[in-house]
């Protein structure tokens, strides 16, 4: 089957599109996986309504890339006048370690989010620290803007930061503040695991597990995590599609994890109930082809197999992997998965297509063909 022609317009990352520039410096985080991922483009600055008006809707993060948003706020700021001055719809997100009393308090026309990372422990794996940390959190009461906000903690690596003492540290500062957690364990891909062995980063997984695609953590420390959040009365997200759904008052994930419900948690969410409601409204008859690109067709399946565990490509699958049920998007040609993400923010079904791993998209979503000739001028 012959692969869809990508476009070098735009880059996805799994829950955003994904709008800034590549720094050729950071907060060195031993951990972060861009160090071994460095972006080959240093811009990607063409906004999503550009490419296609649908994507008006989307989850957009700015500056996501290597170089923290508040290491290049100008740039950032910039970023977020443009998507202001096309009215754009989705949530758009900041996540950072950086400083954010430099961030000056000024109002956008758009629905923002500022997300602060944090480790949880003072370690020289991390380019942060529990103080600055605080005080982000401190500097959001002064703000005359209300953007809305939210906790990273990530990543939770074995022995490191997934201690007591770290969870009681960073629970009671999202109770006090007011905050919903994030929270992943550590991805280690191949080029990063060998980047940490060339270095002498001493980074392990959970035992009985090993470095890939899913950010495990290991269901006694999520159990403990977890029974915390309950002790503190703070809502946690085991995924950041949800978390930001939550916040910003979605009618349902946006990246459509209540396909594997088992899997996530959902039955313990605060969005359980949005979410199946929605799931179970999804329409066998739809017309979605002014969205999708497409030729498809949507079908009703009970126990649809993910395409990464038909091929035995994941690391980890679950029951769920194997158990998909619902109305679901058929696509017959081979699309990329940052096509597969595009379709769920934009319609609510996953999607059963012969996919492959991509962060770009197919040039079928393009509209306005003339981009390519000014491509990132």
């Amino acid at each position: 089957m012959k692969e869809a022609k990508t476009t070098e317009l735009a880059l996805l990352a799994k829950s955003f599109y994904l709008l800034g520039d590549t720094l050729d410096y950071c907060y060195d985080c031993k951990y972060c996986r861009l160090n071994g991922e460095k972006c080959e483009e240093k811009h990607y600055n063409i906004l999503p309504s550009e490419i296609n008006p649908n994507f008006t809707n989307l989850p957009v993060a700015i500056n996501l890339f290597y170089g923290d948003p508040l290491l290049q706020i100008d740039n950032t700021i910039n970023y977020l006048k443009r998507l202001e001055s096309v009215k754009h719809k989705g949530p758009v997100i900041i996540i950072t370690k950086g400083d954010f009393s430099k961030f000056p308090d000024i109002a956008f026309d758009l629905d923002l989010h500022v997300a602060f990372s944090t480790f949880g422990v003072d370690s020289p794996l991390d380019g942060n620290t529990i103080k600055r940390f605080e005080n982000n959190l401190k500097e959001t009461k002064k703000r005359k803007n209300n953007y809305k906000y939210s906790i990273e903690y990530r990543p939770i690596i074995y022995n490191v930061n997934d201690n007591i003492e770290a969870f009681e540290r960073v629970f009671s500062l999202a109770k006090k503040y007011n905050l919903a957690i994030g929270y992943s364990g550590l991805q280690g891909k191949p080029e990063s695991v060998k980047i940490w062995q060339e270095q002498g980063i001493d980074l392990n997984p959970y035992p009985g597990f090993k470095f890939g695609h899913k950010k495990v953590i290991d269901a006694k420390v999520m159990e403990v995590f977890e029974k915390m959040a309950h002790k503190y009365n703070v809502l946690v997200f085991r995924k950041t599609s949800c978390l930001f759904s939550y916040v910003h008052n979605l009618p349902r994930d946006y990246n459509a994890h209540y396909y594997r419900p088992s899997e996530l948690g959902c039955n313990n969410c605060i969005m359980q109930e949005k979410c199946k409601k929605f799931k179970d409204n999804l329409p066998l008859e739809n017309d979605l082809h002014d969205i999708i690109p497409f030729e498809y067709e949507i079908i009703n399946k009970k126990n649809h197999v993910c395409i990464l565990r038909q091929k035995g490509i994941c690391e980890f699958p679950t029951e769920d992997c194997a158990h998909i049920s619902g109305n679901i998007i058929h696509i017959p040609q081979l699309i990329t998965t940052s096509d597969v993400r595009i379709i769920k923010w934009l319609t609510g079904y996953t999607v059963d297509a012969n996919f492959y791993e991509s962060p770009k998209i197919s040039e079928s979503w393009v509209k306005d063909k003339s981009l390519s000739l000014r491509k990132k001028k």
